[in-house]
Order: C-alpha cells, then structure tokens, then sequence
C-alpha cells in the first residue's frame, strides 16, 4: 500500500479557526503532510496557488474579505483543472452556500462546527 504525501492549503479569514484546522491536519496526516500553508483571503489563497506548489487540498471558507471562497474556487477549479481538491468549510449551513461552492469546484463541504480529525481522515483517504 502506498502512503500519499499531501500539500495542503487552508484559507481562513479567522486566524485562531486556520491555525485550529491546521492543527487537526498534522494530526490526521502526521508524516503524510508534505507542506502546510494558510491564506487569510480568497485573493490571497489565488495567489499562493499559482505561486506556490500546487496543492493537493485546498481547505476554503466560504466568507472572506478581499475574495470570498466562491470566486477563488471558481479561479482555482478552472485555471489549475481540478489538480487541487477544494474542500469547502463554513459554519453556514443553508443549501444555497453549499450550492454554490460545489458549483464553484468544491468536492465537499464541512461544517466547521463538526470538524473532526475523523472527518479530515476521510477527505484524504
């Protein structure tokens, strides 16, 4: 069985939420965590994508200033053609925020107020 390495990418407006998901990476992936990298913007999460590595999973929350997680969805899923998996994450439970992140690109959507280190094993395995 062959053990895949990950970079990760976690973008969050709330400091204290991207380090708290960051936390639970390291701990789900451990030494399958290549690199971690957090953005505090949807704009600022475009740029780390073209700039950077290109990341395996892209951790995006919905309401951002500057660029909300929708648009730079939308920016990342067409301009890298789904290399990256961008998982959607937000304390907003209505279907239309779910909607319109799975349009944009999103392959899932967590609840911040569930996330688990069980629920970040499931988005890599």
């Amino acid at each position: 069985m062959t053990l895949y390495s990950y970079r990760v990418l976690i973008v969050d407006d709330n400091e204290i939420f991207a380090k708290t998901l960051s936390l639970l990476v390291r701990a789900a992936l451990g030494k399958r965590l290549l690199t971690l990298s957090i953005a505090s913007n949807g704009k600022e999460a475009v740029e780390k994508a073209f700039n950077e590595n290109v990341f395996d999973v892209v951790f995006m929350d919905v309401n951002m200033p500057e660029m909300d997680g929708v648009l730079a969805a939308q920016i990342i899923n067409r301009s890298l053609y789904r290399q990256t998996r961008i998982v959607a994450v937000s304390f907003q439970k209505d279907m239309d925020t779910v909607t319109k992140m799975i349009k944009a690109g999103a392959e899932t959507f967590l609840y911040k107020d569930n996330l688990t280190i069980e629920s970040i094993h499931k988005i890599f395995n």
